[in-house]
């Protein structure tokens, strides 16, 4: 199982959701494919999901680097060479 679920973790909140017939059956199928709960599969899922949200949108919010100042390496090759 995933770090992200962690099951030494008390269960503190509960989240409800329905799905088709059809919907469910894949899921259950995949988390069995692995030996995991319906439970833990969707929520390894969704943490995961989360996780790299987050992440695009933190990076987003980085300033784009500045063009015109060289990289470490160049600066490096450039000081060596003069």
């Amino acid at each position: 199982m995933p770090e992200s679920v962690r099951q030494d973790l008390p269960a503190t909140e509960h989240i409800a959701f329905r799905t088709s017939a059809d919907q469910f059956l894949v899921i259950r199928e995949a988390a069995e494919l692995i030996g995991w709960t319906v439970n833990d599969y969707v929520l390894s899922a969704a943490l995961d999901r989360a996780e790299r949200d987050l992440y695009e949108h933190a990076a987003a919010q980085e300033p784009p680097p500045d063009p015109t100042a060289a990289t470490p390496y160049v600066a490096l090759v450039t000081a060596m060479t003069s």
